[in-house]
């Protein structure tokens, strides 16, 4: 990238990220090869492309491999838990490419729209929270299975889409094309060839199966969600989606969520989803999908997780709404005092799809917890977009009428009956 400082900072969090590695090594690191011939779960076979949007990325010695690959933690129980991890989403060349300059501002609390590395803030050594390794986590002995996100795609994505970089982050040549590899669809069905052959040969055999996912990997955990519950049969998998309410612009929907968008979700999105593309509704896109889950699977299980005033889902809706309208400079897309209009329309939208799900379903609930914070299932408060060393919202959030939130998600996981306990801190 341009600047020597940006370069070494990249590495030395790759060099912390590996040192932590071996801190943890009882976590297996898996990498697909290039091209993988997978079953998919309406029939037959299909060869997919693993991979980050960007294979290589810029470093001190030029381009660096970077290659798609998950990790594997055994446990005690025979208990599953499935984590879709986060790192904002692109669509065109402002949001994929442009924003990149943001990585340059001195300014800590500016950010890039996605996360093209597979390493930096995408592995379970440095997560925390429900990764922890500690007995005050319910989920401490269930074997886990964490997903890295690197393809800006929500995970949905298996389509490599030319983008322009203007202002030449990625290439140093201003008006060069690069292409982006949107293949997180394709990551996602990898996993779980390599679940259902672990199923097959009894590696595998969990009792209960928690699919879960934050920021962009809730989105991922949510519309990945058939595919996952068609390799377990009788078992019902549950779906806790963490800070990703779904209040976006009607210009994504539109562009984004449709037919021949940059990210081909007419191939990835399972049946289920198949007559919303082109129909979602920016207005009602939380409730469209969730209700539709709700309904088609009964007796399976649904949650989800915010701050009340998310600071980044909030600046998300805002960068939508404004790419939307043609302002294309990522300097102006932050969240400021002068955005009450953003903060008070995401609030409505996201209460009003929560509580509306309560009260239309039997087998949903949702935690809305006080302040700013960005995810729960991990150690990134992103309201300053940086891991957090206490207090970890994880273990410490109980701001909804002082219910402990890691105690109320495990309820929701292993109790053998669902009864709603949806709380906020309002209430």
């Amino acid at each position: 990238m341009h600047s020597y400082a940006k370069r070494f900072r990249y590495f030395a969090l790759m060099a912390l990220s590996f040192c932590a590695h071996n801190a943890f090594a009882q976590w297996e690191q898996i990498t697909p090869e290039n091209e993988v011939l997978v079953s998919v779960p309406s029939g037959g076979e299909k060869t997919v492309y693993p991979s980050c949007s960007l294979p290589a990325l810029p470093g001190p010695e030029g381009l660096a491999p970077n290659p798609f690959s998950f990790y594997f933690e055994q446990g005690e129980s025979d208990n599953l838990l499935i984590y879709f991890n986060g790192g904002g989403a692109c669509w065109d060349d402002a949001t994929c490419l442009a924003s990149m300059q943001l990585e340059f501002d001195d300014n800590p609390m500016s950010r890039a729209a996605y996360n093209p590395s597979a390493v930096i803030e995408n592995t379970p050594f440095i997560s925390g929270g429900i990764f922890e390794d500690t007995e005050e986590n319910p989920f401490q002995t269930w074997s886990k299975v964490f997903i890295p996100y690197c393809t800006g795609d929500l995970h949905l994505g298996s389509k490599d889409t030319q983008y322009v970089d203007e202002l030449g982050i990625v290439t140093g040549l201003p008006g060069a094309e690069v292409t982006l590899r949107h293949r997180g669809h394709d990551n996602a069905l990898v996993v779980m060839q390599w679940i259902k052959e672990k199923l097959s040969s009894n590696d595998l055999s969990p009792n209960k199966v928690l699919l879960s996912g934050s920021s962009a990997g809730g989105y991922g955990a949510t519309f990945n969600f058939p595919y996952f519950q068609s390799l377990f049969g009788r078992t019902k998998v549950a779906l806790f989606a963490d800070a990703s309410l779904g209040v976006i612009s009607r210009g994504f929907t539109q562009t984004v969520l449709n037919y021949q968008g940059p990210w081909g979700i007419e191939d990835s999105l399972p049946r289920n989803f198949q007559s919303l593309i082109g129909n979602f509704n920016h207005l009602t896109l939380n409730k469209q999908v969730m209700l539709r889950l709700a309904y088609q699977y009964p007796w399976n299980r649904f949650a989800q997780y915010s701050t009340g005033t998310d600071i980044v889902q909030i600046q998300f809706s805002k960068i939508s709404d404004q790419v939307s309208r043609g302002n294309l400079d990522p300097t102006t897309w932050g969240v400021t005092e002068s955005d009450l209009g953003y903060i008070l329309g995401w609030q409505l939208q996201a209460n009003a799809s929560v509580h509306a799900l309560s009260a239309f379903t039997w087998n949903y609930q949702f935690y809305i917890g006080e302040g700013t914070c960005h995810m729960v299932l991990n150690d990134f408060c992103e309201d300053n977009a940086f891991p957090v060393s206490s207090p970890s919202p994880f273990y410490n959030e109980q701001s909804a009428r002082g219910i402990s939130f890691n105690e109320w998600l495990y309820t929701f996981a292993t109790s053998r009956r669902f009864r709603e306990n949806s709380a906020a801190y309002y209430q």
